[in-house]
């Protein structure tokens, strides 16, 4: 059963996910020599539960692009969703006390906060929430660099499609995908997959940076990210790519080597809104972008994320929507655990650079 806690400390909500302890680690694991292992990969693992063929090792899916005629939970599928066997959060989490000793009891609904009696200064809501795996591809050995252009557009199309979806429930606030590539990236299973999380709550960190955004715009007037998508523009050496739609560019305050945005060039709040033409080309660019830093950087773990506004304020006018890639070429060290401030060995300006001929190629 899991948990949503609050740091007393930082307000910062934290997931107490005791299912994911129980994480399948016999499944492959990447290693180091990770060029080596993936040039060695077949089309189907029989162990893999991701596979074509392997459908009956995961839970039954909860969409499928697929053949027409085909089933669901059977082969003939190019992109499929299916909960989380190990989720952080559940759609229907059981109600109970959480915690030992007396306690008051959940709201029905699980929107209210559980208190223990005795110090009500640490707070508790039920673990509810959706939890889903987004598999790529039905083969175990292909990676987003080497999709074809359709597949990549499908697996964009597939987020769009998700987050609508679960953003319909009123029980959720926040929507967050995000992919994790490699060991140092926090994966543990090699076929190519993606995740979704909703939850019941807005994280601290994403308030803080819509408190920016709201200020911004109540005192100037204009969206921050739209000019600072300018002012990138103008300066012109962080950008990496531009295209009709979107502009992609190592942001100059960069938390980390080759950290890379993609942003719509046009004003868009939530990456959702976007037409079906406009996502299938932002799965095109993310192809390239990841192929470059695969071919600039030695094949390196990395973490994408969708940043998004709270399902509420979709419409409006202060944020902007972008995706992040984070190439995992560095370690959190003290400094930046217990300041919560990053250290950047690189320079974005140079970094762009580099990166700007592997795309060109």
């Amino acid at each position: 059963m899991s948990e949503l806690r609050q740091d007393p400390t930082t307000r910062e909500w934290v997931i107490i996910a005791t299912e994911r302890r129980r994480r399948p680690h016999e499944f492959d694991i990447l290693s180091p020599s990770k060029k080596e292992i993936s040039a060695s990969l077949l089309e189907y693992s029989e162990d893999c539960p991701f596979c074509s063929g392997n459908e009956y090792l995961s839970p039954n899916e909860v969409k499928s692009y697929r053949t027409p005629g085909t089933n669901p939970n059977s082969k003939g599928w190019w992109v499929r969703v299916i909960p989380n066997k190990f989720a952080a959060l559940s759609l229907n989490p059981e109600v109970s006390l959480l915690s030992r000793g007396d306690a008051k009891v959940f709201n029905t609904d699980f929107t209210g906060y559980f208190f223990p009696k005795a110090t009500e200064i640490f707070r508790i809501k039920p673990g509810i929430g959706a939890h889903e795996v987004v598999i790529d591809t039905p083969k175990h050995n292909e990676m987003i660099p080497f999709f074809s252009d359709k597949q990549v557009q499908e697996l964009f199309l597939m987020y769009r499609d998700r987050y609508l979806s679960l953003s319909r429930d009123p029980r959720f606030r926040y929507i967050i995908i995000f992919k994790n590539n490699g060991v140092n990236a926090g994966t543990s299973i090699i076929h190519s997959h993606s995740q979704i999380i909703a939850t019941p709550i807005i994280p601290l960190t994403l308030r803080n940076n819509i408190s920016q955004a709201r200020f911004y715009y109540d005192e100037i007037g204009r969206c921050i990210f739209c000019d600072m998508i300018q002012g990138e523009i103008v300066d012109g050496r962080r950008i990496i790519l531009q295209t009709g739609d979107f502009i992609v560019f190592h942001p100059f305050a960069s938390t980390s080597p080759f950290e890379t945005w993609i942003m719509p060039l046009v004003h868009e709040p939530c990456f959702a809104s976007m037409t079906v033409d406009k996502t299938k080309a932002l799965g095109i660019i993310v192809k390239k972008v990841l192929k470059g830093m695969r071919d600039a950087l030695n094949d390196p773990d990395y973490n994408f994320v969708f940043n998004n506004p709270p399902i509420a304020d979709e419409k409006e006018d202060y944020y902007h929507w972008s995706l992040r890639i984070i190439p995992r070429l560095t370690m959190k060290a003290g400094f930046e655990i217990g300041t919560g401030m990053s250290i950047n060995t690189a320079i974005p300006e140079e970094t762009a650079e580099f990166m700007r001929g592997f795309l060109k190629e």
